[in-house]
């Protein structure tokens, strides 16, 4: 009996000793696998408590970013800045380590080179951050392995690779350049990866500018949380809108030439939850969407550096508290007026075109009795808030108030804006050199015959005249060149000119450009010409969703006014000559369509 006590006493001996010898190994491989790195990665700088080489047993539990755990090394802080070191392979012995931290603090370069495949090895771990290293985008794709991984952080230096949709665990993601300093331009296609990660919260993708356009897949990432893209090229993809558990939303270029393109989508509107949106510097155009108006929980509100322009809609919902940034677009006083009070800054808005009416002879009128042209500029706003000073040669020439209009002789001109309601912007034009060319046109006039418009003009003395375009427009504002008649060059004679437009809208309205032999044009006055037997008829009405036009030819849009004259759409019409109004509410509008006005009625 005393035997078999003391053989049992003796067999526990032995599996105690052989468990602390084997638990003795595994903490000395963790202590050789650090000690590697500190010897690969120029320990001796980093200014640490490190004891190498130390000796067989050494425990490393405790130095500077090393925590245990068990017995073994389980996270590792490294952000004392290696210089330009590879990451040995000895770090896949750390088998045990559930967070993993190689950022570097003074912005690198930190490891480089080749990410060990044996990093692969670490299938426990759950944080991994490698941004403020310039690791070779060779054998990025070993990181797909590390399926455990909760948070990853990294900067690469090539595309995400397919292996990264084995990440199903991941809920927070950095893919960027965050770094105040950042170095020249991180570019990456839009990594379709990322569209398999089921329990995403966080994606943070600044800081780089992608090659290829965002994916509609994106509209999966439901649990998405926080999400940021930087310089994009392409749209914004409407699906966006289906990630209605967003609270952060930021689509920024940055210092980054963008690229990106379209507007910004309607269904941006349902992301209620939304305390911060940004959608800066990509490029946009278009108008803010109304359903912005939805965004009642917002607390910072940024379009800054695009090219958007107005009528602003209806934004009285957003909380007054909110910080709301439209500064560096292409508004006008259009829509701010009504807004001011959830208008924070809004300063900076691009040139706003200044216009020429009419330069060539007694159509001009006199000043001074010289020939004179009208000048005009549209700066939206109500036109009796409204300040215009005239600047002529970079002095100020005159002011006006509630009068876009200026009647004036030659010289170099522009015009300053103000609104009395809208204090922090002043509207700059561009300039408009105002030249009296020497012809005189005495008439301009224009009639339809047989579904044609025959136009007629009359000079009674040219100089160095080569001709004119005629341009044509459906809307008095965008015009197209659609033919030329020769000038006579010098003459004090009468001359009469004709042309015909075989193919007008129903109602066009013409101008002439009087093109010198210098290089120097001007303009004439507008005329309207309807054209003969024209009946548009523009029903249901009252309406509900669809509205059909007929009785007309014309390939002009379809532009919807409410009651107070505003535009609130712009459309062409399908094949059936029919126009989408669902996203109109009830009440009365103002239908045109090439030059005619229906009034109609929106009722459900």
């Amino acid at each position: 009996m005393l035997i078999f006590r003391a053989m049992k006493y003796l067999y526990t001996f032995v599996l105690a000793l052989f468990a602390l010898q084997s638990f003795a190994q595994t903490l000395e491989t963790d202590r050789l696998a650090l000690v590697a790195i500190y010897n690969q990665a120029n320990g001796p700088d980093w200014g640490t408590n490190w004891v190498v080489p130390g000796t067989t047993g050494d425990s490393p539990c405790g130095w500077d970013g090393v925590t245990c755990a068990g017995g073994r090394v389980t996270r590792l802080i490294l952000s004392a800045a290696p210089a330009k070191a590879p990451l040995p392979p000895e770090i896949g012995n750390l088998s045990e380590l559930t967070h993993l931290d190689l950022w570097t603090e003074t912005f690198g370069p930190g490891f480089m080179g080749l990410i060990p495949s044996q990093l692969g090895n670490l299938s426990k771990l759950e944080y991994l951050r490698l941004d403020g290293n310039y690791f070779s985008a060779q054998d990025v794709s070993v990181i797909g392995n590390l399926t455990s991984l909760k948070e990853l952080s990294m900067n690469p230096l090539g595309d995400i690779p397919a292996s990264f949709a084995n990440l199903v665990n991941l809920e927070r993601c950095t893919i960027g350049q965050y770094d105040p300093f950042p170095v020249g331009v991180w570019e990456l296609a839009s990594p379709n990866a990322i569209y398999q990660w089921p329990k995403i919260k966080v994606l943070r993708m600044a800081g780089v500018k992608f090659t290829t356009p965002i994916s509609s897949q994106i509209g999966n990432l439901v649990t998405l949380d926080t999400l940021e893209l930087g310089a994009l090229t392409g749209p914004i993809p409407a699906e966006i809108g289906l990630l209605t558990n967003l609270t952060y939303l930021s689509i920024a270029g940055g210092y980054l030439s963008s690229t990106g393109t379209g507007n910004i989508p309607v269904q941006l509107g349902n992301l209620t939850n939304l305390k911060f949106l940004e959608i800066s510097n990509i490029g946009l155009t278009g108008t803010i969407p109304a359903s912005f108006n939805n965004l009642t929980n917002l607390k910072t509100l940024s379009l800054r550096d695009n090219a958007l322009t107005g009528p602003i809609p209806d934004l009285t919902s957003i909380p007054l508290a909110t910080a709301v940034d439209i500064s560096k677009n292409k508004f006008t006083f259009a829509g701010m007026e009504e807004n001011i009070s959830r208008l924070d800054i809004y300063s900076g808005q691009a040139k706003i075109p200044l216009h020429a009416n009419v330069i060539m002879g007694e159509i001009g009128g006199r000043v001074n009795g010289e020939l004179a042209g009208g000048l005009f500029v549209f700066a939206g706003g109500t036109l009796a808030n409204n300040t215009y000073r005239w600047y002529k040669n970079g002095a100020l020439f005159t002011t006006t108030v509630g009068n876009e209009e200026l009647w004036t002789d030659e010289g170099l001109y522009r015009v300053e804006v103000t609104n009395s309601l809208v204090p922090g912007l002043t509207l700059v034009s561009e300039d408009y050199n105002l030249i009296r060319l020497p012809v005189t046109l005495v008439s301009f006039d224009g009639k339809s015959e047989n579904s044609q418009t025959k136009l007629t003009w009359k000079t009674t003395s040219e100089t160095n005249n080569k001709g004119f375009e005629i341009e044509r427009s459906a809307d008095a504002r965008t015009f197209e060149k659609i033919g030329f008649v020769d000038g006579n060059g010098d003459t004090k004679e009468d001359e009469m000119y004709h042309f015909t437009d075989l193919q007008p809208f129903e109602t066009s309205y013409y101008r002439l450009k009087q093109l010198d032999y210098d290089g120097k044009f001007e303009y004439s006055k507008v005329i309207a010409v309807r054209g003969d037997q024209v009946e548009i008829k523009v029903y249901p009405n009252p309406a509900q969703e669809l509205l059909t036009v007929s009785g007309t030819k014309s390939k002009s849009d379809v532009r919807i006014y409410n009651n107070a004259g505003r535009l609130v759409m712009k459309h062409g019409l399908n094949a059936n000559g029919q126009v989408d109004i669902k996203g109109l509410s009830n009440g009365i509008y103002n239908v045109t369509i090439g030059g005619y006005s229906k009034k109609l009625l929106i009722q459900r």
